[in-house]
């Protein structure tokens, strides 16, 4: 695609789609803030698609920051959405698992009801909404689970830990799709093809907890377990997480696009790229 526009593009998910598509376009906070529909409009000027990754992403920060929050993930979508129903390009724009309560004792659909237990979550299913209110023929791709080299969330940052011994508490309760950003990267590229709007799940497949992908992560890295394997509780996050965030990927598989590969293989994978 020859001007693939990607919002967010200092961020995680962003820098790695523009690894695995060089022609395409970044904009980063600095470049395009998707909280100012005029942002938007420059960004997109000459765009013949558009992956928006472009969020406020600190879970527990969004509990104190809620306007922050709602900003860039609700009313940044909808600008997404509208300007790129006005220029009829394709447009994905990226959500999270955090928009279910987890409650369910089995993966959820793309066709389960949204209820988030956070601020943040309560954020991004707006922007859900939003977005394709504004754009019937956009993608909303969930995603989960996101670490990758370069990233600053605490999974990105497991395996430099593991390697050093710190001592860590880690959740052995939380059912988890742990996604290299690299995979996501590539399943996104695919997507952003497809005439199809709707939602679309994007994760690696089998479950595991952040617990047990480091207690595999340790094998791979040759080194000793320093960390303690804890119930959800003992962590005393600021915002509550879905205890079951397990995805079912229909929709990818419906449309003959899955292309995601085990959470193992793509922790191999990971592990290469460092």
């Amino acid at each position: 695609m020859k001007h693939l526009v990607v919002l967010g593009a200092g961020g995680l998910l962003g820098r790695h789609i523009l690894r695995n598509a060089p022609h395409a376009v970044g904009f980063d906070r600095a470049g395009c803030d998707i909280t100012h529909r005029d942002d938007v409009a420059r960004a997109l000027e000459r765009a013949s698609a558009v992956i928006n990754c472009a969020a406020f992403t600190n879970v527990d920060r969004a509990e104190n920051e809620t306007t922050a929050a709602f900003a860039a993930n609700a009313t940044g979508a909808e600008h997404v959405g509208q300007l790129a129903m006005q220029l009829g390009i394709p447009a994905i724009h990226v959500s999270t698992d955090f928009v279910f309560d987890g409650e369910k004792r089995t993966p959820y659909d793309e066709k389960d009801a949204p209820n988030p237990l956070s601020a943040y979550g309560r954020s991004k299913h707006e922007g859900e909404v939003r977005f394709l209110v504004a754009n019937p023929l956009g993608k909303v791709a969930r995603v989960q689970g996101l670490y990758g080299v370069g990233g600053s969330n605490f999974a990105s940052k497991l395996a430099d830990l593991l390697g050093a011994g710190k001592p860590l508490q880690l959740d052995d309760e939380r059912k988890v799709q742990p996604t290299w950003a690299g995979s996501a990267a590539t399943q996104l590229l695919a997507l952003v093809e497809l005439a199809d709007g709707g939602i679309f799940h994007v994760s690696c497949s089998g479950q595991a907890t952040w617990a047990g992908f480091a207690r595999r992560m340790i094998e791979k890295l040759g080194v000793e377990k320093t960390f303690s394997d804890v119930p959800s509780a003992a962590l005393e996050a600021p915002a509550a997480r879905p205890p079951n965030c397990l995805f079912a990927h229909d929709e990818l598989h419906r449309v003959g696009l899955w292309q995601m590969p085990s959470w193992q293989d793509a922790q191999d994978a990971f592990l290469a790229d460092r």
